[in-house]
């Protein structure tokens, strides 16, 4: 008899259980809310890397275009070049900024091949009279290009292994541009 009372009884409790809805919003945030979290964190992570992203294509761009307005430049012109990057960057890391500018002579046979060459490392990235590729569409006989390579390595700021799935905590992002020379035939560089 006492057995029958239990069972009415946690029955009772039990439908009364299933019917009550108080912490249900409680319960439903527990569970949505670590998932909203790696999706904010996901979203400034992916905010920050584009942000980086432009910088980096900006401060290519800027080196090339401001390098192929010269009529001749020396070493310490390119290594300004390197403040003119970094000051693009602010407010954003370029510690371990690498650049890399060229100058390419087009033949009349469109055969394109480094003049000279300047690395922000201090040796030059490609042998002069080396020949090089360049786009198709910059590819016109009888002119004169520079290259623009920099790349930076941007660090991921909310890294996260566990939820992303990877081990990936460092990106290298880079950008290369093409200008053609403004004044005269050439841009020389003295002591390259």
């Amino acid at each position: 008899m006492r057995l029958l009372t239990v069972a009415r009884i946690l029955r009772h409790h039990l439908r009364a259980l299933r019917h009550d809805r108080a912490g249900v919003g409680g319960v439903e945030f527990a569970l949505i809310a670590p998932m909203l979290l790696v999706l904010y964190l996901g979203a400034f992570e992916l905010t920050m890397g584009l942000s980086v992203a432009k910088k980096v294509s900006l401060a290519s761009s800027t080196v090339a275009d401001l390098v192929a307005r010269q009529d001749k430049v020396t070493k310490s012109s390119l290594t300004a070049m390197s403040n003119v990057a970094q000051a693009i960057f602010v407010p954003y890391a370029s510690d371990d900024l690498l650049i890399k500018i060229s100058a390419i002579q087009i033949d009349a046979n469109q055969s394109a091949k480094v003049v000279w060459s300047w690395s922000t490392t201090g040796t030059a990235p490609y042998a002069a009279n080396a020949v090089t590729d360049v786009p198709s569409g910059m590819l016109v006989a009888n002119t004169f290009l520079i290259r623009s390579e920099l790349s930076v390595t941007h660090e991921l700021l909310m890294y996260m292994p566990n939820f992303s799935g990877s081990e990936i905590k460092h990106l290298t992002l880079a950008r290369e541009f093409f200008f053609r020379q403004r004044l005269g035939d050439d841009i020389s560089c003295t002591d390259c």
